[in-house]
């Protein structure tokens, strides 16, 4: 979930809040976990997707909210996007770099 929602963050320029799903497992799995046959998307009115997905028979929930310069988890302090980028896209020149 936090690494799809930062990919999209990312290409779009935008940040965004996360809400943590609800869950008996610990806090890292429901956020890094790689479970199969989920999406993640944006949208302008995420109750009428939701009510549409009840309609359907499709298990759906809201995940947060878009908006802002950084990306946040409810209960963490913000990270900046540039920050993200950087991590992101930084690692592979500065580990190849060191000696």
């Amino acid at each position: 979930l936090l690494v799809a929602v930062a990919e999209m963050a990312m290409a779009g320029g935008v940040g965004a809040g996360i809400e943590p799903p609800a869950g008996a497992a610990p806090l890292p799995h429901r956020l890094f976990g790689e479970d199969q046959g989920r999406y993640l998307m944006t949208c302008p009115d995420p109750a009428e997707v939701l009510k549409r997905a009840r309609a359907a028979g499709v298990a759906a929930a809201a995940a947060g909210r878009t908006g802002g310069p950084a990306l946040t988890v409810s209960g963490h302090p913000p990270i900046s996007l540039d920050e993200v980028r950087d991590a992101y896209e930084g690692w592979l020149p500065g580990y190849m770099a060191s000696p």
